[in-house]
């Protein structure tokens, strides 16, 4: 028993360090924010946690894009256990929660993995390397990316443990990528499947490559028959995005690839300005280069051991280091892609190669350990003492030199050279910081060396206390209170439309720029308030306002409002085209003052730098038409969608025609994301129109009985009604669920067969 509570203590002391350093905001009212958090990750975390607290699958999102499908959505997650978990919780302490949990869960599983090979000393290290190196931190960002960042080292651990039984290693690679699966993170996967096979082929004896090989596989089909439901799902929505038809550009796909001036980031956390402050009179190096993670920081140590093998030597060693730079070439690759390529289509459907830079933590993390195993062998304290006096040098340098250090620098990233005053006023200090945490490894260098066991203690709480140092500040937090609450223009907007029937518009994004967009807000930490006060992002879903033009962010719309996207922005040059947005449901809008409204909008209201807009003759969201045109497909809706009224609707049935009807009556008796239940009463048949995603996988009936929906007004649908009073349920689905609801089951039989076959 006692070995066995030695055991789970570094655990327990793991999970402790982590609560302590996000205290803030853990045990206060503040959030995580910054980057795509408000715009994009809490909005997004909101509908899956929402679905799940009413008791529903969370398959639906209705107030992005029009309508568009979340379960499918791979960056959603809606499988993922610690979703539903946490959805008793309120929103604020669930996303209070969410990231912190996961750090501590990659903080067990480096723990675990590198038990396997390295001493407790070592395994520690390693763990704080990895889980508080920039990359990591800047997780917090990207809530989709956080659960493939904890799992990635368990992914390591199935693979590396010693388990002589063949359902000792089927059974935790079948866990644990299935919960990778689950979450839907590509990039995530590709890493531990490369992981992995690095592993086998270079770490493992030949004789055991072959058997390995053929667990892993059947323990990878295993995860594949548990996750089935999100991977059908996930497939059966690809085809229909406008990733997958209109394609991905290069110039997108690559639009976060790594400079190679950016690898001084292992050596200096942050050598071109303090990008985690997003704060761009000091943060020249944004506007240089784009940072998807703050910074590549881990540690002085992993630095050190990526380019000494000799001081890594030892079991895992060959894997990590070719994991880091089989990552990071990859993460390299934009540099190599001629400026005139951007255009051409990419031919992988995927973007930012910035993210591989995960697996090259995990090497550089999985090095660090092995460098403190070698370092309580013999003394390494030379190295770090060198490279301490090197930027101390440097920094002295800079601040006695600072205009001609900064122009220096911004010349050999062929910045702007106005950037040269940022640059000289962060350079003495971002160097004299690197200096002091590579004189600390020196000093916990030599208290290893040392081999006794209080000086192990304080080389160890020195060599967690260097990467907490340089990265804590990239998860930035806020007050509640700045995040949560709706703005007021959408409790104006929620004044006038207490139902919800309309949708909001940003008419900003249709006219020239105005100088007033980049005009920063006093304490707006992380831009979240410019992200709430903007309405071309998702942020309006967290007060339950819609929206049909936000941007895409994800490139996970459905095609056809990508096209009806691009015709609103023809539509917005028009001075007759206030009939297209009425149709539409857009009844409310907002603007930079010194702007012209879009037409049909006109001002109710506004703040110093905005003004509020509506649209009188909005029609709802869900209505009976009074008029409409047949057409036999999409091409022709286009053409016959300028030349209709607001409440007349082009309905690609596949034959021409035209009709009309009289004014009906429309009930709504249930309006969910996952659900519409509607009563009309129409005098002459007519269309119910329907403000959601032309989608194919719902169920809709009339009266009790199915009945076809048909794509309407391009993007989205309507349902034939003959005259008289009818219920009409609408009902999400979830894609394929008749054909994958069977691959858990299948999964868990396939791993019982494991567990119970009998030796040959």
């Amino acid at each position: 028993m006692k070995a066995k509570t030695r055991g789970l203590l570094p655990a327990a002391l793991f999970a402790a360090l982590v609560l302590a350093v996000f205290a803030d905001p853990l045990f206060t009212r503040r959030t995580f924010v910054g980057r795509d958090i408000v715009p994009y990750g809490l909005p997004l975390e909101k509908a899956v946690h929402d679905a799940w607290a009413r008791g529903r699958v969370p398959v639906w999102w209705e107030d992005i894009s029009g309508g568009r499908p979340l379960l499918p959505n791979p960056n959603a997650g809606v499988f993922y256990p610690v979703r539903p978990l946490l959805s008793p919780l309120a929103l604020p302490t669930a996303m209070r929660l969410l990231p912190v949990l996961h750090w501590i869960l990659a903080g067990w599983g480096m723990l675990a993995a590198l038990r396997v090979f390295c001493s407790r000393a070592g395994a520690w290290a390693g763990a704080a390397c990895y889980v508080f190196s920039g990359v990591i931190v800047s997780e917090v960002f990207y809530t989709s990316f956080l659960p493939g960042m904890a799992l990635l080292p368990w992914a390591l651990w199935a693979v590396a443990r010693p388990a002589p039984r063949s359902f000792a290693r089927v059974g935790p690679i079948a866990l644990v990528f299935a919960l990778m699966l689950l979450a839907g993170d590509v990039f995530s996967v590709s890493l531990a499947v490369l992981a992995c096979l690095l592993w086998i082929a270079l770490e493992c004896p030949a004789a055991d490559r072959g058997r390995l090989l053929r667990l892993g596989a059947l323990g990878f089909l295993a995860a594949a028959l548990l996750a089935l439901p999100q991977i059908v799902a996930t497939a059966l929505l690809a085809p229909e995005t406008r990733r997958s038809i209109l394609g991905v550009s290069l110039g997108e796909a690559l639009g976060f690839t790594l400079s190679p001036w950016r690898l001084l980031e292992l050596v200096v956390p942050f050598p071109f300005g303090p990008t985690w402050s997003m704060d761009l009179t000091q943060d020249w190096g944004t506007r240089v280069f784009r940072h998807f993670f703050a910074t590549l920081f881990v540690a002085p140590v992993a630095a050190f051991a990526l380019v000494s093998p000799r001081a890594t030597a030892g079991p895992g060693a060959r894997a990590s280091r070719w994991l880091v730079v089989l990552c990071g070439g990859i993460a390299l690759v934009g540099g190599i892609v001629p400026a005139s390529w951007a255009a051409l289509p990419s031919p992988v459907p995927l973007r930012y190669p910035e993210k591989f830079m995960l697996g090259a933590t995990l090497g550089l993390a999985v090095l660090a350990a092995r460098s403190v195993d070698g370092m309580r062998r013999g003394r390494r304290v030379a190295p770090f003492l060198g490279v301490a006096g090197l930027l101390a040098a440097g920094a002295l340098v800079a601040a006695v030199r600072p205009a001609a250090s900064g122009d220096l620098a911004v010349r050999a990233v062929k910045g702007d050279p106005a950037l040269g005053a940022a640059a000289s006023a962060a350079l003495p200090g971002a160097l004299a910081e690197a200096g002091l945490l590579w004189a600390a490894t020196a000093l916990a260098a030599g208290l290893l060396s040392a081999g006794r066991p209080a000086g192990t203690a304080a080389a160890l709480a020195l060599l967690t206390a260097v990467p907490v140092a340089a990265n804590r500040r990239v998860a930035q937090t806020a007050n509640e209170a700045t995040v949560y609450p709706p703005t007021a223009f959408a409790r104006a907007i929620a004044r006038r439309d207490p139902e919800g029937r309309f949708r909001g518009l940003d008419e900003s994004v249709y006219r020239a720029p105005s100088a007033l967009r980049d005009a920063t807000l006093p304490g707006d930490v992380g831009s979240s308030e410019f992200y709430r006060q903007s309405w071309i992002y998702y942020t309006p879903s967290l007060w339950r306002r819609g929206l049909v033009f936000n941007s895409d962010l994800d490139a996970g719309d459905l095609s056809r409002i990508e096209s009806l996207r691009r015709v609103s922005a023809l539509a917005a040059t028009q001075s007759d085209s206030g009939p297209f947005f009425s149709s539409l449901a857009l009844r409310f809008g907002m603007r930079y003052r010194g702007q012209e409204p879009l037409p049909g909008f006109r001002p109710f209201g506004g703040d110093p730098v905005r003004f509020w807009d509506e649209n009188e003759s909005a029609l709802p969201d869900v209505r009976l038409a009074r008029r409409w045109i047949e057409t036999t497909g999409p091409v022709e809706a286009l053409a016959a969608l300028p030349r209709m009224p607001a409440d007349g609707l082009v309905v690609e049935t596949g034959r021409a025609g035209t009709g009309q009807a009289r004014a009906g009556e429309v009930r709504v008796l249930e309006k969910s994301a996952e659900r519409l239940r509607i009563q009309t009463r129409c005098p002459d048949a007519t269309w119910l129109f329907v403000l959601r995603g032309d989608w194919s996988y719902r169920t809709v009936t009339v009266d009790e009985r199915p009945i076809a929906v048909s794509p309407a007004q391009i993007a989205f649908a309507a349902v034939p009604l003959p005259p008289g009073v009818h219920r009409v349920d609408w009902r999400e689905t979830i894609p394929g669920i008749e054909v994958s609801v069977w691959g858990p089951a299948a999964g868990l039989v396939l791993l019982a067969a494991v567990r119970f076959r009998r030796p040959a």
